[in-house]
């Protein structure tokens, strides 16, 4: 199959990390949710189906346990990746990055949050893997149609009168272990 680039239904999104790859994984990530009984949602899962055939087709292997998508509840997860860094031709490192868009087509910077209603840029990549065949969707850019900024926690603090500081980091928020003795 050839490389294609693809567009997603328009869904609400979880598990967003674009801006910044997962630290764990080292992959950038978004999983798009469909209700389970859509057109949209059946009408992705044939095509990813269709595209899992063909390479146990052509690699002559069983197919992968792992879907690209799975049942979530009354949705159907579609999950898609891209890889932090790639090599070259020459074997230098690059960094990938993602292209996010408002509604318009205009670049811009913002965290997406949980229950944002995006479309995705992907491209249906195939495999045969240890005697296994399937499909990962790697995706390059996300449109914001309707965006829920993302909100970090605090610590389940709730904000009080007091001190304000004037320097605002953009380290996540990390509890400090204290003791009694500490006050």
């Amino acid at each position: 199959m050839a490389v294609e680039k693809l567009v997603s239904p328009k869904a609400k999104c979880k598990w967003v990390n674009v801006k910044r790859p997962h630290p764990e994984y080292d992959v950038f990530q978004i999983n798009l949710l469909l209700p389970a009984k859509s057109k949209e949602a059946k009408s992705w899962m044939e095509k990813i189906d269709g595209w899992i055939a063909d390479e146990v087709a052509s690699s002559g292997k069983k197919a992968s346990e792992f879907l690209p998508y799975k049942e979530d509840g009354d949705f159907i997860n579609f999950k898609l990746k891209q890889k932090a860094s790639f090599r070259g031709k020459g074997g230098e490192k690059r960094d990938v990055s993602i292209m996010v868009v408002d509604a318009e087509l205009n670049k811009c910077n913002v965290d997406i949050g949980w229950g944002s209603t995006v479309k995705v840029s992907y491209s249906p990549i195939p495999y045969t893997v240890n005697g296994k065949s399937g499909v990962t969707l790697y995706f390059s850019a996300v449109q914001i149609i309707k965006l829920v900024e993302y909100q970090p926690e605090a610590g389940g603090f709730e904000k009080e009168e007091g001190f304000v500081s004037e320097v605002v980091e953009e380290a996540p928020f990390e509890a400090v272990a204290t003791s009694d003795a500490d006050f």
